[in-house]
């Protein structure tokens, strides 16, 4: 039957008060039938009650804030921006080896937020841990448009092929963005792209990392990919970007300059996206010496980003308690 188009459809998960309204009301009129109503007001009772608990999810949320959801998929990247438009943005979504576990715990968050359409997904670059969950998204979430960065598919792969046959598939459009151009978030909201040119950088595709600056109310958000030299030196070259959160990049390598990218951002925290098997002793040396603290999703699990419309910034850790 799922095979038939139009046959289901995904909507984010009823909370837990309405899956025992549903089953203690079946009981009781299990177990004490004379309580049971006819059966054209039962029917009733079952629809209404599955509005009560699905139609809350489907109604867009929006607000004067700014969000940014830093999601735990192990050894790689998913962050979901709620941004004060209304819009939900994802940027990046994938894992290292096998995407399954990355396409159940994107999905999971998307729909505990009430998510069931992204108005646009922000890939940073051709490495598959992080794009290599967005084919498994796409039949689940609806998707606005794909932006990629201008030499995003130059190397070719069959998973790049696969990427781009999928989002062909789904007929969603795909846009290039490069440094200076800006997408609107709403009321003071703006996502810069800082890095890299329309015409890349020498180097691996980590090098050429899309770089997003997501500014709200005075704060800023800064995502980098898997930025590497030479791109990073590219980045470091220009003006310095005070940054309240940064998203390390490459889940925390050396590789990544962390005492250069530090003085250049000062980050009042520094997330890391990755699981525990990578030595961050220098990483965190590094950014604990600008004053940053670091929050790591191996260890938290995710970590959600608030900025209200004063610019006051609240974190949230998955499994400790609220800041």
């Amino acid at each position: 039957a799922r095979r038939i188009p139009g046959s289901y459809f995904w909507v984010p998960g009823p909370p837990d008060w309405w899956l025992a309204g549903l089953y203690g009301g079946l009981a009781v009129a299990a177990v004490v039938p004379r309580l049971r109503p006819p059966r054209r007001w039962m029917a009733a009772l079952v629809c209404a009650w599955i509005a009560v608990g699905l139609l809350p999810g489907l109604l867009a949320q929006s607000g004067s804030r700014l969000s940014a959801g830093f999601l735990a998929v192990d050894h790689g990247c998913a962050v979901v921006l709620e941004l004060p438009s209304g819009a939900k943005v994802l940027y990046d979504a994938g894992r290292f080896a096998s995407p399954e576990m990355g396409i159940e715990s994107i999905s999971a968050a998307l729909w505990s937020k009430g998510i069931v359409h992204l108005d646009a997904v922000i890939l940073s670059h051709a490495d598959a841990d992080h794009f290599n969950a967005l084919p498994g998204l796409v039949e689940r979430f609806s998707v606005g448009v794909v932006y990629v960065s201008p030499v995003m598919f130059e190397d070719k792969s069959e998973a790049l092929e696969a990427l781009r046959a999928t989002i062909n598939a789904a007929g969603i459009p795909m846009r290039e963005l490069a440094a200076g151009d800006v997408l609107s978030g709403g009321d003071r909201c703006l996502l810069e792209v800082l890095h890299p040119t329309k015409k890349g950088s020498l180097g691996a595709d980590n090098a050429n990392s899309l770089v997003l600056a997501v500014r709200f109310a005075g704060r800023a958000i800064l995502l980098a990919g898997d930025l590497e030299p030479p791109g990073l030196n590219d980045l470091l070259s220009e003006e310095p970007c005070p940054t309240d959160v940064l998203l390390a990049p490459h889940h925390g390598s050396r590789r990544s300059d962390p005492p250069g990218l530090a003085a250049w951002s000062s980050p009042d925290y520094v997330i890391i996206s990755g699981g525990l098997r990578m030595n961050l002793q220098e990483t965190t040396a590094a950014y604990c010496a600008v004053g940053a603290r670091l929050l790591h999703t191996g260890q938290c699990g995710a970590v959600q980003v608030v900025v209200d419309d004063r610019g006051q910034i609240a974190t949230e850790c998955f499994v400790s308690r609220n800041e």
